[in-house]
């Protein structure tokens, strides 16, 4: 088996680099706080509130 010469893992090393670097200068800015709401395991949006907090309804009260 023929050993690389260390060039080549320079090379390869370079690249990834290079890559990386274009990537996070071309991508815009992450901002956390515009994430949309977690889900309730299925259940739609989660509330904003516990289900004791809110107010009766009309049609909760039939």
């Amino acid at each position: 088996m023929q050993r690389r010469g260390p060039w080549l893992i320079a090379l390869f090393w370079t690249i990834v680099v290079v890559l990386l670097v274009l990537d996070w200068r071309a991508s815009t800015p992450h901002d956390r706080f515009a994430e949309p709401p977690p889900l309730a395991l299925g259940n739609g949006p989660a509330a904003d509130a516990g289900h004791c907090s809110l107010a009766p309804s009309e049609s909760s009260s039939r």
